[in-house]
């Protein structure tokens, strides 16, 4: 018999106070899964790290898997919002240059407020529920990314499309948290390399499509 979802809150909060204490718990549950990984997390290291009693996170999350289903929650609440905000037609139209600037700058920033999310959804993936949300949030991150390319890469095949934005997306998950990894000189340096790394790449590949026309 399959193993029954845990709930992601005992309890909705009545109260501001509640409502902030939950936001407490959730970023110290998302700085120690980043320190010491899923496995090695407590509920009492968590409740510490937010200067609360153990007590009081069990008045909203049952156990550790409550935890880290409400912050996957989050994360993917955020995503949206970015991929809304910035893979649109509107972006798409802007220069090259300009469009690596805003993409791997929006995308760094997330990483660098949320510093669980890489070792939690794309590190050993905890659960299967965790492993199949990873699977879905890289999936639609292609599929933005392939709809922006229609507009840069009109006579382009839908396959050859599809090919770039999984790399793009592939690209930036593995090189992103060398920026995090950095002090912020060095961060500096690597999100840059970052950007024109993928310039340089799509560039020519936009060379060579208007070549084949």
């Amino acid at each position: 018999m399959a193993k029954k979802k845990t709930a992601t809150l005992r309890r909705q909060p009545q109260q501001e106070r509640g409502t902030r204490r939950i936001t407490e718990l959730l970023d110290a549950a998302d700085r120690v899964f980043a320190q010491v990984g899923y496995e090695g997390a407590t509920t009492n290291a968590i409740a510490k790290e937010a200067g609360a009693s153990v007590g009081s996170l069990y008045q909203f999350f049952p156990d550790k898997e409550a935890l880290l289903l409400a912050l996957a929650d989050r994360y993917r609440s955020a995503l949206h919002e970015i991929h809304d905000r910035v893979f649109t037609a509107e972006t798409a139209r802007l220069p090259l240059a300009q469009l690596y600037d805003l993409v791997v700058e929006t995308l760094a920033g997330f990483y660098a407020a949320h510093p669980g999310f890489r070792s939690l959804f794309y590190g050993s993936t905890t659960t299967p529920a965790l492993a199949a949300a990873a699977a879905t949030l890289h999936e639609e991150c292609v599929q933005r990314v392939e709809a922006m390319m229609a507009h840069g890469l009109p006579h382009a095949s839908p396959a050859r499309r599809r090919l770039l934005a999984d790399m793009n997306v592939t690209a930036l998950k593995a090189l992103l948290p060398l920026a995090e990894a950095s002090n912020a000189r060095c961060r500096a340096e690597v999100l840059a390399e970052i950007k024109r790394m993928l310039h340089a790449h799509m560039q020519a590949v936009m060379q060579c499509e208007t070549m084949r026309e």
